[in-house]
């Protein structure tokens, strides 16, 4: 049973999560290589912001009936999919909304990401999964891993005397200040589930592909633009914006951005509607999901294929300053 929300509510509610995402930086790309160099606050601001989306939609659930329990099963075509999508977005250097992030702040070159996601849509078109519904023991088994790795990376970073800052252009986003940001962040994101608006970056690109193939779109896709709207405010106002100008090699990203498409296709998901509504369900296919674009991030493709040292981490985001 859907919690009555006012549709404005809402509308006003989804360019202040992309006001939180940009301040925060995040992106799945980022969260796992930053880790590899010993940084985890954005791993924690991650996961943390997943937990934030799953105790919201349990409270809902609790005092108006929320969302039903995730009906996918975890298939090898999740991993597959997984894989490429990592392995893209490790190239292309973010994942749908660090992708979309870099494009507000001046990173002309992500056009070419985003036109690869609609061709990639576009291009395959596949069936739901089989369904299965989950037991409430399967759900708490899901929800139960990120929470113990939200307590390892908190226990590392507390070992490290490492502070939870997940923006390091932002010095003063740290802490308590930083924790608030991303429960806030997370706390919309689960009340928007209930709005039935198809807001995520992913969402707009998959709505733009099925178009291609002749299908209507609905109004509501345009709700997405308003999460870009947010990140371009954020830049604005902290006065960051940094245009770097498109360049023959980006047409490269095109490439990337199909395979992106590609993988969340297959693995019936991309990154931010894994971490955004059905991890935060308890879904099973989504942990298995996320499990391979993580490893296939680790994989460095442009390394694979040069036969040698491909960029570093450090360059993966090149509109990232540190102070």
């Amino acid at each position: 049973m859907a919690v009555p929300m006012l549709p404005t509510i809402a509308l006003l509610a989804i360019p202040v999560v992309g006001m939180g995402l940009a301040l925060s930086q995040f992106c799945l790309v980022r969260s796992v290589l930053s880790l590899r160099q010993g940084d985890c606050s954005p791993a924690r601001c991650l996961v943390g912001l997943s937990l934030a989306v799953a105790l919201t939609l349990l409270l809902l659930a609790r005092w108006h009936g929320g969302e039903s329990m995730p009906l996918y099963s975890p298939q090898p075509s999740v991993v597959l999919g997984g894989l490429v999508f990592g392995m893209a977005a490790r190239a292309n250097g973010g994942c749908f909304v660090g992708t979309i992030n870099g494009l507000c702040k001046g990173e002309g070159g992500r056009l070419f990401t985003v036109a690869g996601w609609v061709l990639g849509y576009g291009l395959v078109h596949l069936s739901s999964l089989p369904a299965h519904r989950q037991s409430s023991m399967e759900v708490a088994l899901v929800l139960v891993g990120p929470a113990a790795l939200l307590l390892v990376l908190n226990r590392r970073a507390h070992r490290n005397k490492q502070p939870f800052r997940p923006n390091p252009a932002a010095p003063a986003l740290q802490g308590t200040l930083a924790w608030a940001l991303m429960l806030t962040t997370g706390i919309l994101v689960g009340l928007l589930h209930h709005s039935g608006l198809p807001w995520s970056p992913s969402h707009l690109a998959r709505a733009l592909g099925a178009a291609l193939r002749g299908a209507p779109l609905a109004w509501s896709t345009a709700s997405a633009l308003l999460v870009p709207l947010g990140m371009v405010l954020v830049h604005g106002l902290r006065r960051d914006w940094n245009p770097v100008a498109i360049r023959a090699k980006d047409a490269l990203l095109l490439a990337w951005g199909i395979l992106m498409a590609l993988g969340s296709v297959w693995g019936m998901g991309a990154n931010d509607t894994y971490l955004f509504r059905y991890l935060p369900l308890g879904s099973l296919h989504a942990a298995v999901g996320l499990a391979a674009m993580v490893a296939g991030i680790a994989i460095n493709p442009l390394e694979l294929m040069a036969g040698g040292a491909g960029p570093q981490p450090a360059a993966v985001f090149p509109s990232e300053k540190t102070p």
